[in-house]
């Protein structure tokens, strides 16, 4: 096979790819059900904030990146327990001029909605957690 076919085939093994990829983040939210409780904590301890990534770690925990109504960026811990239990916030510091995370920002994560594009988002137990909103609500 010539090497300017195998690469079509590949470009387009990896294009038929991304979308799969990029609704499995949901614009920077990583399995979004399962880390609903840290994002609700971190939020609740940060009020006006939007959670504006999240990630799983290590040991039950979540890393979660916030913005405050002043702009200033923030990482959030939380301890995650079983479904159905609030998270608890280990740690909240500023990121400063960190990169940003994968997917970060395109999509903010509120207790409330921004605006009518807003869909509703439930933990693992099927309780109301809070808002995803589209990347034009802020």
């Amino acid at each position: 096979m010539p090497a300017a076919l195998c690469r079509l085939g590949f470009a387009l093994l990896i294009a038929g790819a991304m979308p799969a990829l990029a609704q499995e983040g949901e614009g920077g939210f990583a399995r979004l059900p399962q880390m609903a409780p840290a994002l609700v904590a971190c939020l609740q301890a940060a009020p006006g904030s939007a959670a504006t990534a999240a990630l799983p770690m290590n040991h039950g925990r979540a890393l979660v990146r916030l913005e405050r109504p002043d702009g200033e960026r923030r990482e959030c811990v939380a301890e995650l327990g079983p479904a159905g239990r609030p998270a608890r916030v280990e740690s909240d510091r500023p990121v400063g001029a960190a990169p940003p995370l994968p997917g970060e920002g395109e999509r903010r994560f509120t207790l409330r909605p921004l605006c009518g594009g807003a869909a509703a988002v439930r933990d693992e137990a099927g309780t109301a957690a809070g808002w995803l909103n589209p990347s034009a609500c802020r």
